[in-house]
């Protein structure tokens, strides 16, 4: 039955209109999932995780806020993390082939704001004496005596497969929970329990991330957790090791430590058994790098929300 001509020209207004709507969602969706790959593979975003758990320490243990020392836990993690990045440019090939192509394409441009990162950081570390300066130093410290070999018969710590996940956990742990303290008379079990929780979420998102990249560590010869032990076995790690901030949750309400902020502490475990079955499963690196990198950023929230409240 022939259509009326103008409904025919009604109909493909329609059409065009709904193609050119298509071609803008998707034109807007690239841009947006372009902007989280170079926020996520410049290490911005990792570095913005990392100086909110130092701000989210402040609050644990409820000294002043120092912005200068939050801004230096960014400034170290974005360096740390950028040298690792180009440095792992071969097995981020096979892991994360955007990553490494972006990282490629402005390798001079990474060099320059890292070391510039990590000077303006021992700069704020000598303002504030020796203490301070060392625990900016740690990662870098850490990270050198990880990759150096010493002697041909003992081999490097970075060969070590249980050794990696410890030494990038303890360089996040170390940072996080000192900085906020000192200068400080702090209760040895407060500082305990915060040192616990920094290294055991650290240590799990190593892991985790370390389970994405099984089949390019794999590939390089890498003998990380996940290529030892399997991605069956390692679940049930993190799983079990994110069950024992349960008992620490427990022990600080026994003890009426971090009362304020035990809701936030409570969706923080919640959260960790959330991503860990999530991307046991899904294997999409871009979600994983907004999802357990930007962890902190919720957590951050809802501490500001409960303490207004």
């Amino acid at each position: 039955m022939a259509q009326l001509p103008g409904v025919t020209s009604y109909l493909n207004i329609i059409g065009t209109r709904l193609r050119n709507s298509n071609f803008k969602f998707f034109k807007r969706f690239f841009r947006i999932k372009r902007f989280f790959i170079i926020l996520t593979s410049s290490s911005v975003f990792i570095a913005i995780n990392g100086c909110l758990k130092t701000f989210f320490s402040f609050y644990l243990y409820g000294t002043p806020l120092s912005y200068s020392l939050i801004l230096s836990t960014f400034l170290v993690i974005y360096s740390v993390y950028g040298i690792n990045k180009i440095t792992d440019t071969e097995a981020d090939q096979l892991n994360a082939p955007e990553r490494s192509d972006l990282i490629s394409g402005h390798e001079k441009l990474f060099k320059y704001t890292i070391v510039s990162a990590y000077v303006l950081a021992v700069i704020i570390g000598l303002l504030y004496g020796w203490k301070v300066l060392l625990i900016l130093l740690f990662p870098l410290l850490a990270g050198m005596i990880y990759s150096i070999k010493i002697t041909p018969r003992i081999p490097r710590l970075k060969d070590i497969f249980e050794v990696k996940s410890l030494i990038v956990a303890l360089s996040w742990t170390v940072g996080n929970t000192f900085l906020p303290v000192v200068g400080y008379d702090i209760n040895t079990m407060v500082i305990l329990l915060i040192f616990y929780l920094f290294f055991i979420k650290s240590f799990i998102n190593t892991v985790l991330f370390d389970l994405m990249d099984v089949e390019g560590d794999r590939e390089t010869g890498t003998r990380t957790i996940p290529v030892v032990m399997g991605k069956l076995h390692t679940i049930k790690l993190l799983l079990v090791l994110n069950s024992t901030l349960l008992i620490m949750v427990h022990i600080s309400m026994v003890y009426g430590l971090f009362q304020i902020l035990i809701i936030p502490l409570i969706f923080c475990i919640i959260y960790g058994y959330s991503y860990i079955l999530y991307f046991s499963r899904n294997k999409n690196r871009l979600q994983m790098d907004i999802l357990v990198d930007g962890e902190w950023i919720l957590i951050v929230f809802i501490s500001l929300l409960q303490i207004k409240i």
